[in-house]
């Protein structure tokens, strides 16, 4: 079994980064709490990877960067920054930090801070 930092690594490198849905059904669990500053949504396993597929249908490009990772237990805090490419080749840099919660090898909660479209610096 995945530890919970591998899990969010696989998350972000394999199934947003090379697109590989059928990890899904390994890392992510049958609902996940998404809490966001002033809302909490409950999506699916199904409604998790559509939100990356529906992401990827709106860039040509797209690649998660992991500038800090630390985990405690089933919590495993990142600092991103995110690249993409649009269809008409805009450039767009998103910097935010989450915090995930990892239960028996599969993501089952996100705390998500607003990103900012900008890099880290």
């Amino acid at each position: 079994m995945r530890t919970p930092r591998e899990v969010v690594e696989d998350y972000n490198f394999e199934l947003w980064n090379k697109q590989r849905y059928e990890l899904a059904d390994e890392i992510i669990a049958d609902t996940v709490i998404r809490n966001e500053i002033g809302a909490v949504e409950t999506l699916t396993r199904e409604q998790s990877v559509h939100r990356i597929i529906d992401a990827w249908s709106r860039v040509e490009h797209l690649d998660f960067t992991l500038l800090r990772v630390i985990a405690e237990g089933e919590l495993v805090s990142i600092v991103y920054q995110c690249q993409s490419r649009t269809h008409d080749g805009n450039e767009i840099a998103v910097g935010s930090i989450e915090v995930f919660r990892v239960v028996d090898g599969r993501i089952c909660e996100v705390w998500n801070a607003a990103h900012t479209y900008a890099e880290w610096h």
